[in-house]
Order: structure tokens, then C-alpha cells, then sequence
């Protein structure tokens, strides 16, 4: 018995060494990028067609390192990017320009679970909030009233939430540990963020309507960590793999506010909003 239990500890301690990089994996730069917003219904009852936009919130923040949080802001408002007035009627498809709101994420790398282990680099969250708009105001009107409020009500607290919840935990010694620790934290992120997500749609003024509200969590694995992480989250029922597209159900968010996990890698997301303020389709791309 005392063989087997030192045979196999040499077996673990080699998988896990195997599954990291020295110094981690190369360095890479992912966007979050809006694509098109299909109008299905409109929005605005008063003209013949919406003009829909994009704010983005990202966020990112690593395990362990205290400090390491960090929020931004990414809006097609303050881009000078917004669609034309009456742009889209019911039915029609608008392209986001190219750029107007992206979050990008410079210096990712995604790790196998030997990396984080062994802290040869810690293990980053990153995330943005799609605030997908009508733009309500007049066209004499040049001011970007909902971005700044994000931007001041909602940017710091993301940060100071990340801080508590993830760069505030020590990376624990034990493969299981830690793939309870990030489940754990990350459900108790993703209830955090869904009342801050209400208390939004529900103190805001009108200057623009928020027509619905998509958040992306996206995991940086490689290897042995993704299948690790997909098992705990859907044991933990914070995520499970039945679920078209990896939407997640959270108690007490209203249907415009949707949240998918996922990987940090080249893919597509579907966001469909049908809801009292209207019915928009919102696409959006990961890529460098």
C-alpha cells in the first residue's frame, strides 16, 4: 500500500509538471468585439426605427496577486460611432463599426493547471458586460449620459469586488483546492455582478434605453484545466455543459440580463434580448 500511495504521488507530480510551460505560455492579445445588433422588435415607439449601440465594461484580475484588478470602459458613444437616426426598423441588422467599443486584453495566457500550481504564472479572470442600447435622445444631443454613469458607478466596484473575490485568495497548494476555490469565487462574482447588473437597469434614468445586458466570463485554460473546470462547474450546477452556447441561469435576473461562461479563445456568442424594452439579437466576437 505504502508503494502505491508513493507511485502514485510520483505519477501526479509528474502530470501536473507536464501540464505547465517555464515562465507560462507566450503572452497573447485577445478582443471582446461587438459585431451586429439585429433589431426584431423595436425599442422606441415614437419613430420609425432605433439606433442601436454598444457600451462595454471589461474586467480582469489574477489569483493571488493583490492589486492586480483592473476595470475599463469601451463605448461606441464616445467613439462618435453611433448609428444614424432611425437607422434600423423592425427586422433590420446593424454592423457595430469596427473598433468603436472593443475591450481588449493585452499579455493573456492561458495555462494549464501545472502553471497555476506551480505559479510559474497565476491564473487570470477576464470578463466584460455588454450594455446593448437604444439611443434615445435627441440627434442635438452630443453627450454620452450612460456611459459616464457605468463609468462611475459601476467601474470601481467591479474593481473593488475582483480585489475581495479573486486577487484577495491565495492560490491553495492541492489540484482540488484549487479548482473549489475559483468555482466557488467565481459563482460568488457572477451573483455580485448579476445585482449589480439590476440595481443598474432599475436606478438609471432614461437619457438612452438599455435594451438588454450581456455578460462574458471568460476562463484563459489550456489542456487538463478546461475539462477540469467544465466538470467542477457543472457538479457545482454554476454551469452546465447542456446549455446552449454555455448560458448559465442565475435566481432573480430579469430576461434582458444574460451570462455565459467560457473559454478565453476564438469564438462567437449569441446574445437574444426580448424583453419589455424591446427584442435585439446581439453577436459578439473573441479574437486577436
Amino acid at each position: 500500500m505504502r508503494k502505491f500511495s508513493i507511485a502514485s504521488l510520483l505519477v501526479c507530480a509528474a502530470m501536473v509538471v507536464s501540464a505547465c510551460t517555464p515562465g507560462g505560455p507566450a503572452p497573447i492579445t485577445w478582443k471582446v468585439k461587438p459585431a451586429t445588433i439585429k433589431v426584431v422588435t423595436k425599442n422606441s415607439q415614437v419613430t420609425a426605427g432605433d439606433r442601436p449601440y454598444v457600451i462595454q465594461v471589461g474586467f480582469r484580475s489574477k489569483l493571488g496577486v493583490p492589486g492586480s484588478s483592473a476595470a475599463s470602459i469601451s463605448s461606441q458613444c464616445r467613439s462618435g460611432a453611433l448609428p444614424e437616426p432611425d437607422a434600423a426598423p423592425a427586422g433590420t441588422t446593424v454592423a457595430v463599426p469596427a473598433g468603436s467599443a472593443d475591450i481588449p486584453f493585452a499579455g493573456a495566457q492561458n495555462l494549464d493547471i501545472g502553471d497555476v500550481l506551480l505559479q510559474t504564472a497565476p491564473f487570470e479572470i477576464f470578463g466584460t458586460l455588454s450594455f446593448v442600447m437604444n439611443r434615445n435622445a435627441p440627434p442635438f444631443v452630443v453627450g454620452c449620459a450612460i456611459s459616464d454613469l457605468l463609468d462611475s458607478a459601476l467601474v470601481p466596484v467591479m474593481k473593488q469586488s475582483l480585489d475581495i473575490l479573486i486577487a484577495g485568495s491565495a492560490v491553495p497548494p492541492t489540484q482540488e483546492q484549487l479548482i473549489d476555490l475559483i468555482v466557488s469565487n467565481l459563482g460568488n462574482f457572477l451573483s455580485a455582478a448579476g445585482s449589480f447588473i439590476v440595481a443598474i437597469l432599475e436606478g438609471f434614468g432614461n437619457p438612452d434605453a438599455i435594451v438588454g445586458v450581456g455578460v462574458q466570463l471568460l476562463l484563459p485554460t489550456a489542456g487538463v484545466f478546461t475539462g477540469l473546470l467544465d466538470t467542477a462547474f457543472s457538479v457545482a450546477s454554476i454551469f452546465n455543459e447542456d446549455l446552449a452556447g454555455g448560458f448559465i441561469p442565475l435566481p432573480a435576473l430579469p430576461s434582458a440580463v444574460k451570462i455565459r461562461v467560457g473559454p478565453l479563445d476564438h469564438s462567437t456568442a449569441v446574445f437574444d434580448f426580448d424583453g419589455p424594452g424591446g427584442h435585439y439579437i446581439y453577436t459578439s466576437t473573441v479574437g486577436t
